[in-house]
């Protein structure tokens, strides 16, 4: 075999130097250690042949480094690996090479991946297969592109909303809308946090269209208003406005029936024999308050 062809041994773990050492998630290194030490390793790690004088070791790290921490730390003395012949700069680029391949993609870039494969004419099951994701969360995320619910789809991806209640409310009318959101509420598959997120999703989706301007991308829609929209806008602004203030009318007034009633109560000998006989002698104080206004002693 040529010195120069890659090839795997078992080499002393003592003589590895690991170049770019990276902090390791605590959770996932468990589970890779776990892991060996219960069926073994398997994939080797790769390293490259130091020359002599280039370090204190015969080999240093490409790729690998939390398969040989958790042979290290499980008491192994030799590891299997695949030995290249490279120089530092090029054991570098495979470094980082290894890693990106490995990182896992952003939603956006999955579902892009979707959509592509599906244009080419793949099934459901053949792109679930390609992704590594199961066949039914490709059909829906496939349902929610076709029907251009980007919003949706976004919230989805976002967690704020399971994938398939986001399918669910995309084929749904304003009235099942509700329901759907109530029932997922009662049966815990939303949060009291996550529902008030998903019903302000909803009323963007019913402004704007489904598409509309997507509450989580990064930057803001710069589409020019025309008049008309300025005006239905103008509308809105001043129907919510007028809501606001009935509300605040509504609180104000029933604030004072509470105020006159408690004054009412306070002023009847009755009701302050009945607090005595029951050891209530203190109220809290807005309601003590309420009745030195009435002019009324506690």
């Amino acid at each position: 075999m040529s010195p120069s062809s890659p090839h795997i041994e078992m080499i002393p773990i003592a003589d590895i130097t690991v170049a770019n050492p990276r902090v390791r998630n605590a959770k996932v290194h468990k589970t890779i250690t776990e892991s060996i030490d219960q069926v073994g390793l398997k994939r080797p790690i790769t390293v490259r042949r130091l020359s002599p004088g280039q370090g204190d070791t015969q080999y240093a790290l490409i790729c690998g480094q939390g398969r040989l921490e958790s042979c290290r730390m499980l008491g192994q003395t030799e590891i299997a690996a695949l030995i290249v012949d490279v120089d530092e700069e090029t054991g570098h680029v495979m470094s980082i090479v290894e890693n990106v391949a490995r990182r896992t993609p952003r939603a956006a870039e999955t579902l892009e991946h979707v959509r592509v494969l599906k244009q080419r004419g793949y099934t459901d099951g053949e792109v679930a297969a390609k992704l590594g994701c199961t066949a039914s969360w490709v059909n829906n995320v496939v349902n929610l592109l076709e029907r251009g619910e980007k919003r949706l789809l976004a919230a989805a991806e976002a967690g704020h909303i399971p994938l398939n209640l986001a399918v669910s409310i995309s084929r749904a009318n304003g009235s099942e809308t509700q329901e759907l959101l109530m029932a997922a509420y009662e049966s815990g598959e939303l949060t009291g946090r996550k529902i008030t997120v998903v019903r302000k999703i909803l009323e963007q989706r019913e402004r704007s269209g489904k598409k509309g301007t997507n509450s989580f991308a990064r930057w803001p829609s710069k589409r020019h208003m025309s008049p008309e929209d300025l005006a239905k806008l103008y509308q809105r602004e001043v129907e919510m406005h007028r809501r606001i203030q009935k509300k605040s009318e509504y609180a104000q007034k029933s604030l004072l029936l509470v105020q006159q009633i408690f004054k009412e109560l306070f002023a009847n000998k009755e009701f302050r024999a009945l607090l005595k006989s029951e050891k209530l002698a203190s109220v809290p104080q807005p309601l003590a308050e309420m009745a030195q206004r009435g002019g009324v002693a506690r």
